[in-house]
């Protein structure tokens, strides 16, 4: 049984490495894809117009009961109980709307944001698959790669083919 072991190991041995003389790879970095591919500039340009309005509003409402505050606090003592009374009411109103518009915009926010890196992905795959296919290779790695040589990082050449498919 031993004398076939040594054999039989050194034959697939020499049948992987003709395999791997054969494969061709490459590596992306797709960190610097997300950051600067023209469909990812274009998406976060497009969150930010979609959400500016709402943005604007809620900054407007957080000077509005900071002003409230501090009249309060500068008036406070020189006003009638009822008045004071009636003013915290309105300023503890405003906070809990505040509070709720905010985490209702940060929902709606990370939901489109989830929604576009996701077009944004499938987008970047098609044209990784196109790519691949029409340079001939087997492989193209990305995240989770502990080395990959320069003449393997093809991360520009994706980057070129994303901005013909702006």
């Amino acid at each position: 049984m031993k004398r076939f072991t040594l054999p039989l190991l050194l034959a697939l041995a020499t049948v992987s490495m003709n395999v791997q003389a054969e494969l061709k790879a490459a590596y992306i970095n797709s960190a610097k894809i997300l950051q600067e591919a023209p469909q990812a500039k274009a998406a976060t340009e497009s969150l930010k117009k979609e959400f500016s309005q709402r943005e604007q509003a809620l900054r407007k409402l957080k000077a509005e009961i900071d002003k409230m505050t501090a009249d309060l606090k500068k008036d406070g003592a020189i006003m009638s109980a009822e008045q004071r009374s009636k003013m915290e009411a309105d300023i503890l109103e405003k906070r809990r709307k505040f509070q709720f518009d905010a985490q209702s915009l940060k929902e709606d926010v990370d939901l489109r944001r989830r929604q576009e890196v996701q077009k944004l992905r499938n987008s970047i795959s098609a044209v990784i698959t196109s790519f691949a296919k029409k340079k001939g290779y087997d492989f193209i790695f990305t995240d989770g790669v502990a080395f990959a040589a320069d003449k393997v990082n093809v991360t520009d050449e994706i980057l070129k083919e994303l901005k013909k498919k702006k």
